[in-house]
């Protein structure tokens, strides 16, 4: 039961002594203050408060129209029941981060129902899970209100006094009405809460991005950037041009895509050379219109594509140095039907013919030329092969030989003299001849390539 405290009637041909008078003026007055706390209350909180906050906002003011000894609010989240601030704030049971049994809970019961629900007298009324608690703490009254945001449940207001029967009706009616204006502030903090962390993760994820990306107007002011250079909240600076912050096209504004974009109002791409870093961008201009479809700035995205662009280049490269290594192997294949004939035939010359002869020094020459060039086309198909990585046993003199039979000509006729220094003692080990052929080869043209100009340039090559 209530324990009333209502106006009493009046009867309008009953003279009202002294004392009755004063107690309807007093319960006016009360009832007054208790809508101007409510109307403070709903100012002072803004969405940018925390729990702490809005609780520390409440607890103040309410001393003077309700007495409580002990104040919290809980939230619903995931079906769970979890108390968010209170008063005291030092608690350990009942504190912040308790969850509350939904089928043994006093706040549970004022959700399911959806009103408040008052509790006289806790010690002879025990049968909720945080009672024992509530005792330990002193509490012998409470109040749970609803909090509800258009017929929905929130979570709870929750009160607690150290006395018995400590509210009345009036009370009662009052928290539920503090409980309405406090759960569209929470609600409106929480949905304001839930928007600046996904506003966050966003600027997060826009500035993790490693390509430049701008947000311009017509003027080419930058208005929002991933860059650090930028800090576009700073209304009262000048806003920096996007072409200062950064200058991807090198001075030559005419070629920057946002220009045509303004013009198209299009999407537009390209792909400029830094003239003085030789550095490539990937550029594209995308219009951003408002609700009103007039275009009102432009999303610039710059992003350094030079060294993917030089391992396109090298991929193409790659793939012409296979084609011509095809080409070579076909060469190679008839180029050694007449160089067995010429070998061949000169052998048998030789044979026949007698060392003391003239011809016999002229015959020898054929016949070495032959096998030189039978040597050098059999590195090349072996070197153009496209075998698979497999390993062996390897001699790195041998891989120097058959190495320099590919490429000495091309040294040599360059005024280069190539010195071996092979050692006999060199062990053989397990590797890839045709990898290790083409690293020697790419040291021994690297070694040509710096000593051009060079008059007279050596290359020493030694297994020591």
């Amino acid at each position: 039961m209530f324990t009333q405290n209502k106006l009493p009637e009046i009867d309008p041909n009953k003279v009202l002594t002294h004392g009755e008078v004063n107690k309807i003026i007093e319960e006016l007055t009360r009832q007054n203050n208790r809508m101007v706390i409510i109307q403070q209350i709903a100012k002072s909180i803004n969405v940018e408060m925390s729990y702490d906050e809005i609780i520390n906002e409440v607890a103040t003011p309410l001393q003077s129209v309700l007495p409580y000894d002990l104040l919290s609010f809980c939230l619903l989240e995931n079906n769970q029941l979890i108390i968010k601030s209170g008063i005291p704030a030092t608690l350990k049971v009942l504190g912040v981060g308790w969850v509350l049994d939904s089928n043994a809970s006093a706040p549970w019961k004022a959700i399911k129902e959806k009103r408040c629900f008052l509790r006289q007298d806790i010690l002879n009324d025990q049968k909720y899970q945080e009672d024992d608690y509530l005792l330990k703490l002193g509490m012998k009254s409470g109040i749970m209100a609803p909090l509800l945001v258009k017929n929905e449940v929130i979570g709870t207001l929750n009160f607690g006094s150290k006395n018995t029967f400590a509210y009345s009706e009036s009370d009662f009616i009052f928290v539920q009405q503090l409980a309405d204006q406090l759960a569209v502030c929470i609600n409106n903090a929480r949905l304001f809460g839930e928007v600046l962390a996904s506003k966050r993760e966003w600027e997060e994820t826009f500035k993790a991005v490693p390509s430049k990306i701008f947000l311009i107007d017509h003027s080419y002011n930058v208005l929002n950037s991933n860059s650090q250079d930028n800090n576009p909240t700073q209304e009262k600076e000048e806003k920096k041009k996007c072409y200062e912050l950064f200058d991807c096209c090198g001075g030559r504004f005419q070629l920057c895509p946002a220009v045509k974009a303004f013009k198209t109002g299009k999407l537009t791409v390209c792909e400029i050379t830094q003239p003085y870093t030789k550095t490539i961008f990937y550029i594209s201009a995308n219009p951003v219109y408002n609700e009103k479809n007039e275009l009102y700035g432009m999303v610039v995205y710059v992003n350094d594509v030079t060294t993917k662009r030089r391992m396109e280049s090298q991929l193409f490269q790659s793939a012409k140095l296979a084609a011509i290594g095809e080409m070579a192997a076909g060469v190679a294949h008839e180029l050694n039907s007449p160089l067995t004939a010429i070998i061949g035939n000169s052998s048998l010359i030789l044979r026949r013919t007698s060392p003391d002869d003239k011809q016999y020094k002229l015959l020898e020459d054929i016949k070495t030329c032959g096998q030189r060039s039978k040597r050098i086309i059999q590195n090349l198909l072996t070197f153009s092969r496209q075998d698979s990585y497999t390993f062996e046993q390897v001699s790195m003199n041998n891989i120097i030989e058959s190495s320099l039979h590919l490429v000495s000509y091309q040294i040599e006729k360059n005024n280069i003299s190539i010195v071996k220094k092979l050692s006999s003692r060199t062990p053989n080990f397990m590797g890839n001849k045709l990898q290790l052929e083409q690293i020697i080869i790419n040291f021994l043209l690297n070694a040509r390539d710096a000593l051009e100009g060079i008059e007279t340039g050596r290359i020493v090559i030694s297994t020591d």
